[in-house]
């Protein structure tokens, strides 16, 4: 009996969650008709369909390319499910053909089965395409005739709040209680506070931040978020809408900005939403170009942004008191210091402790050395480099190769010296000559091939891993985060950490530091 699974998805959180199930509902009918048997459902929630990083699609994806599937057939009510860009649709099918999976879009008629199926597809997959270029303009164009009559044209911005109006859509109002927040940001900076400083500040008064992530249920003020507030120009009674345009990564649903030219700005002039006089305004720009050029001119950054991406364990530790990856907070190169960025930018956090990037490096590393270099580590490392010895065994054929260049080199040389000198007979000798000496060399090698020289050197390349590590850290990170998920950094009351996590190597699991061996206390006052 024929197996199948069903794919469906819709593309908007506004869009009915009956369309999964009405989606479904036809593909089982067809299976059913079909007599086949119906294995599982994959399904997306208001994902698109232009990009292909899809939970339930990259799902499917695993289970179709692996060669001990329980399906034979997937269903989908039409192409647009699987996507809506024609390259990724045509890749998609092209995986799902060399896979030997058969696709069918029951509301279409399309069957992967049939010779005519490639160009459906294609054709399918233009119209799709257009579609979404077609309804991304009529938006744009909604969009801007909602901004041209004064309207929201959506998003949220701190100190304002919104309305609806009776003919359709919200208009902004300035919210008195979120006002004097904006005042008091703009007011910090002009007095010569950091954007860091500012997010403490905020942060330490309990005050919410403007923008709810589903994934931080306690949100906080960040540097950056400050930095936004204070060019917004919507404080000064200037409302600027088509600024930036969004497009998507190909291949992804994650959207980046873009400039755009300034003759594509929208500008109006809206003096009942001012918040922030020009004369405080005129203050913080001033501060803020400052700044600005100050860094540029020193080429340093500020430290919330520091890159820690050169450092070996950026991205594996993780705070113990509020769950942040800890950051590199101060210094560079061996002077630089892990931190939690949400107690150093945001004041967020208790924990305050910093650490060495290259303490870190060499106690964690610790446990990793001692079993790199453990017996059974090491017996069969020399047994793979004896066997590959053994493989490359060629000492009989060497020995009699070398008598054969002996003798030729010997006749060689009598004829040279018979005759007269000739250029073809002399780069004869240097020819054999040459190979004569590589055999010799390679005979010689082999003999200090012992086992006893193998263990040597093994223990001598691997006798300092952190060296080893730094030599390319990006290479080294990748391969770490094979063996190692995270690790987490416990602060103690004497100033130092407690590392706990596990890390998986050659089989064996086993805790990444022990309890009581913590890192060097802390530098406070930095």
């Amino acid at each position: 009996m024929i197996r199948y699974v069903i794919y469906a998805r819709y593309s908007s959180d506004q869009q009915s969650r009956c369309s999964i199930a009405d989606q479904q509902r036809k593909c089982r009918e067809y299976g059913v008709r079909e007599g086949w048997h119906e294995v599982r459902a994959y399904e997306d929630e208001a994902v698109s369909g232009v990009g292909s990083d899809r939970v339930g699609l990259e799902k499917l994806m695993a289970d179709a390319c692996d060669p001990l599937r329980d399906f034979d057939v997937i269903l989908v009510d039409d192409t647009s499910r699987l996507s809506r860009s024609l390259p990724e649709v045509v890749t998609l099918h092209q995986r799902l053909s060399h896979h030997g999976v058969r696709v069918i879009a029951v509301s279409q008629g399309i069957d992967t089965e049939h010779e005519q199926s490639e160009v459906l597809i294609a054709m399918h997959g233009i119209t799709d395409s257009l579609y979404v270029k077609e309804l991304a303009k009529k938006t744009h164009r909604g969009l801007e005739g909602k901004f041209l009559n004064g309207l929201s044209a959506g998003g949220r911005c701190l100190g304002y709040a919104s309305v609806p109006v009776e003919s359709g859509g919200v208009r902004w109002v300035i919210n008195e209680e979120e006002k004097k927040i904006v005042i008091e940001i703009f007011e910090l900076s002009a007095g010569g506070s950091s954007l860091k400083s500012i997010a403490g500040i905020l942060n330490e008064s309990k005050i919410p931040p403007p923008q709810k992530r589903a994934d931080r249920p306690h949100p906080t003020w960040c540097p950056s978020a400050i930095r936004e507030i204070l060019r917004r120009e919507l404080y000064i009674g200037k409302r600027i809408w088509n600024r930036r345009k969004y497009v998507k990564t190909p291949g992804t649903n994650k959207r980046v900005s873009r400039l755009r030219p300034r003759s594509e700005w929208k500008v109006q002039e809206v003096p009942e939403l001012r918040i922030v006089s020009d004369e405080l305004w005129i203050r913080v720009q001033k501060r803020q170009n400052f700044l600005k050029e100050r860094y540029a001119e020193s080429g340093r950054k500020p430290v919330n942004r520091a890159s820690s991406s050169a450092y070996l364990f950026s991205g594996f530790l993780r705070c113990g008191s509020c769950g942040a990856n800890l950051i590199i907070v101060s210094g560079s190169g061996k002077g630089a210091r892990y931190g939690c960025p949400q107690h150093w930018n945001r004041r967020a956090c208790p924990n305050r402790i910093t650490v060495r990037s290259n303490d870190v490096e060499v106690q964690l590393l610790a446990g990793l050395q001692s079993e790199v270099l453990s017996d059974k580590v090491v017996d069969a490392v020399v047994e793979g480099a004896l066997r590959a010895v053994r493989k490359r065994d060629t000492s009989s054929h060497h020995v009699v190769r070398i008598r054969e260049l002996e003798a030729e080199i010997k006749r060689l040389v009598l004829a040279i010296a018979k005759l007269e000198n000739s250029d073809a007979m002399l780069s004869a000798v240097t020819e054999r000559e040459t190979e004569l000496r590589e055999l010799k060399a390679a005979r010689a090698f082999k003999t200090e091939l012992t086992e006893e020289a193998i263990r040597s050197s093994v223990h001598k390349a691997l006798s300092d891993i952190p060296e080893l590590l730094k030599k390319a850290p990006e290479k080294a990170k990748a391969k770490l985060s094979e063996h190692l998920n995270e690790i987490e950094m416990i602060p103690q009351s004497n100033g130092s950490y407690l590392a706990l996590g596990e890390w998986d190597l050659l089989g064996v699991r086993g805790p990444v530091l022990v309890a009581g061996a913590g890192f060097e206390p802390a530098t406070f006052g930095l």
